[in-house]
């Protein structure tokens, strides 16, 4: 450990130490909100983890294809993982991004995985006010194998934070969150592409941002600020605007399939070090929900003959 991460552990504990006085509040005494939609984080357009979780055991299979890498690269990306809630509290959400070649450029990057991530996320409902919901998160992400160098930005990070969620019962469609967090980074010893106005050195980021939610449509928007002024060596600052909008097909469309996929369409406005910069994001996933696989498998499962 060193020296220069002291201030960053100080940080950590302030974020996570009203945690503890979150159990004052006795879960009971709150009355429970009516059942409302679930916000899946969907990396690239919507990178937040607000204070829900899936019923206790659920576990959803999440599938990434970044199909146009077909047309920008001459390797594709696929991004695999689960969520497992392990309690009404509790998930961990561990992903890979896998490679290969797709055949339709010059490129011999092979295959393998080039990114590991593990996330946890525990929530706090009702608290700090009985009106909002809070969860600390936990992130890793780490490159690994031999991945293409225009893949990763051949870092390792480490990224706590602490988010609040608002959900006003008059307005009802409307999702309000804030968030803090910090992102530690060290070298990984591979080579890799930071994309521009990206943090290279330990930052604090602070994050306000609205979501709008249509049902099948949910709107979405979110201003970051992130500064290495209180942790780095030196002292970048950076902007960031998010707006994205999210489709989530109707079963109609998709054969009556427990599977829920997600359209998404999103804009990244970034100022800082390396200028301004504007970039368009598109985005297609699939949730496959194993407890309702389950559950239909043993509905249907045929009746065991009576025995003589």
């Amino acid at each position: 450990m060193t020296t220069r991460h002291l201030p960053t552990l100080a940080l950590l504990l302030a974020l996570t130490a009203p945690a503890a006085f979150a159990q004052l509040v006795p879960v009971e005494s709150v009355t429970p909100p009516e059942r409302r939609s679930f916000y899946s984080r969907v990396q690239g357009l919507f990178d937040f983890d607000l204070p829900e979780i899936d019923p206790p055991g659920t576990v959803k299979l999440i599938i990434h294809p970044h199909l146009g890498d077909l047309v920008r690269r001459d390797y594709m990306r696929l991004d695999g993982g689960f969520r497992w809630a392990l309690n009404n509290r509790f998930e961990i959400s561990p992903s890979a991004v896998v490679y290969f070649n797709h055949g339709l450029g010059g490129g011999s990057d092979g295959y393998g995985v080039g990114i590991i991530r593990l996330g946890t996320k525990y929530v706090i409902p009702a608290w700090p006010i009985p009106a909002m919901e809070t969860s600390l998160t936990l992130g890793v992400n780490r490159p690994v194998g031999h991945a293409p160098v225009d893949m990763t930005d051949g870092l390792n990070h480490l990224t706590p934070a602490i988010t609040v969620q608002h959900r006003s019962r008059d307005h009802w469609k409307w999702t309000t969150f804030g968030s803090v967090g910090l992102d530690l980074v060290t070298q990984s010893g591979l080579a890799g592409t930071p994309v521009r106005n990206q943090p290279l050195d330990d930052s604090v980021n602070f994050t306000v941002g609205a979501v709008y939610d249509l049902g099948q449509l949910r709107y979405t928007m979110s201003a970051t600020y992130a500064t290495t002024a209180w942790l780095g060596d030196e002292t970048h600052n950076f902007y960031y605007l998010n707006p994205s909008v999210l489709w989530y097909v109707p079963k109609k469309y998709t054969f009556n399939s427990k599977t829920q996929w997600i359209v998404g369409l999103g804009a990244r406005v970034s100022w800082g070090p390396d200028g301004s910069e504007i970039s368009i994001n598109t985005r297609l996933r699939a949730e496959i929900t194993f407890r309702q696989v389950m559950e239909k498998m043993r509905v249907i499962k045929p009746a065991e003959p009576a025995k003589p």
